[in-house]
């Protein structure tokens, strides 16, 4: 199921606080400057976000909520569920495209940034791997092949979603191709899934059994009706 993205930001305390971070710098941004920028006092800060480095990916934790809730809640079939798991991440970001960004600029300066930007994509791929585990049939090494799955459906994720942060930022034109962009990661990921379905879902084939092999002895210039009647007779 592909969901396309709204053309527009959500608004936030923590989008608020991170824009500020982002246009004054990480570490020339007091609490108490991100409080106000969030619309809150300093104890009520603490008390929602917990940090300074908390309130930059407090988003990745309400939007890895809904992708438990869905996971939780879904008929699909496995692989499918958590193709349509990642496109909510991916249109998460779309749709909150200038906090996405701010983010991103963020962690090219702040080494402990992108560390914790680490810890959430396995965060992700570790909710995926837990919903195919409860939900693939039982299979031998399978569990070993759900975790390529979940792991490579994250680095797709990620590399469309760097690819998108990277480029520009003209927000008319972007809004144009987020459709485009949404369907060719759902293209991907289809794919994705495509290669390790028959591992993970399909039954083992069928064995066939192997061909008999017949010897017979004929005189010089059988007919046919001879042929056939001495292969019959040599059947087991």
């Amino acid at each position: 199921m592909i969901s396309h993205p709204a053309n527009h930001q959500t608004d936030g305390p923590a989008a608020a606080a991170i824009g500020l971070l982002a246009r004054q710098g990480y570490d020339a941004t007091s609490v108490d400057e991100l409080a106000d920028a969030a619309g809150m006092s300093r104890s009520t800060f603490f008390r929602k976000f917990g940090s300074k480095e908390d309130v930059v990916f407090a988003d990745h934790e309400r939007i890895l909520a809904q992708v438990t809730d869905r996971l939780a809640e879904t008929t699909q079939e496995p692989l499918a569920a958590i193709e349509d798991a990642a496109l909510l991440v991916f249109n998460h970001h779309l749709r909150n495209r200038t906090t996405s960004r701010a983010r991103y600029e963020l962690m090219q300066t702040v080494p402990a940034l992108r560390d914790r930007e680490l810890v959430t994509s396995h965060r992700y791929e570790r909710a995926f791997l837990l919903h195919l585990v409860d939900n693939l049939p039982d299979g031998e090494h399978r569990e070993y092949k759900a975790v390529s799955f979940a792991a490579g459906v994250v680095a797709v994720h990620n590399a469309f979603l760097r690819r998108w942060l990277r480029s520009a930022q003209d927000v008319q034109e972007e809004a144009a191709a987020d459709r485009e962009r949404v369907a060719a990661l759902a293209g991907e990921l289809h794919a994705l899934s495509g290669i390790f379905r028959p591992a993970l879902l399909d039954s083992a084939p069928a064995a066939h059994p192997s061909p008999a092999v017949v010897v017979t002895v004929l005189a010089a210039g059988a007919d046919k009706d001879a042929i056939l009647q001495a292969v019959r007779e040599a059947l087991p």
